[in-house]
């Protein structure tokens, strides 16, 4: 019998940094019975669960995990997007300000809010060198499974559920880890 979570589709909502993270991720530490498939969807909140949705009801019923993950930085929709993936059953791993704050967690025990993704790239700068562009050097940084697993414990403790796009820093991309790892995710705070 197949697993009931092993075809994932991660929609993201800009470009590079998190489909090269995912990637990596993929080749990596991805449960071997998970299937996985990223596209990039560059766009507001809306937009990106849109196009979710849209993959979703042309596959018919190929996935059982439809992901968004978003930014909080540019985008401000929030109050359309979340009640539109949940009526549709798509889950959001939202990161305020950005996706680097998860880079950052896997390195750093980072609390203090943060203004914007160029200050975020300095905070990380001081642990990653920098990639050229928006990409991220995966098995540089970030192929180191303690790291990841350090990274779920500090994203956890940032925000409460459902609350990552209100709460600045925040990351909701540990959800989607585990998944990919496939292991049960609990929504509330605990450890792996």
């Amino acid at each position: 019998m197949r697993d009931p979570a092993d075809r994932i589709l991660v929609v993201c909502g800009s470009e590079k940094t998190e489909s090269d993270y995912l990637n990596g991720f993929k080749r990596h530490f991805k449960k071997r019975t998970v299937s996985l498939k990223i596209l990039e969807k560059p766009g507001s909140t809306v937009e990106v669960v849109r196009d979710a949705i849209g993959v979703m009801d042309r596959a018919e019923g190929d996935y059982d995990q439809v992901w968004c993950v978003v930014d909080v930085d540019q985008y401000q929709d929030f109050d359309v997007a979340i009640p539109l993936a949940r009526g549709r059953g798509v889950r959001l791993a939202v990161s305020n300000p950005c996706f680097e704050l998860w880079l950052l967690l896997h390195h750093d025990d980072h609390t203090a809010p943060i203004v914007d993704y160029r200050r975020l790239k300095v905070l990380l700068a001081r642990h990653v060198r920098p990639s050229t562009g928006k990409g991220v050097n995966f098995d540089r940084d970030y192929a180191d499974e303690a790291l990841w697993r350090g990274a779920v414990e500090r994203a956890r403790k940032l925000a409460r559920f459902g609350d990552e796009h209100t709460t600045n820093p925040s990351t909701g991309v540990w959800r989607l880890a585990l998944a990919l790892h496939g292991l049960e995710v609990d929504n509330n705070a605990g450890s792996l």
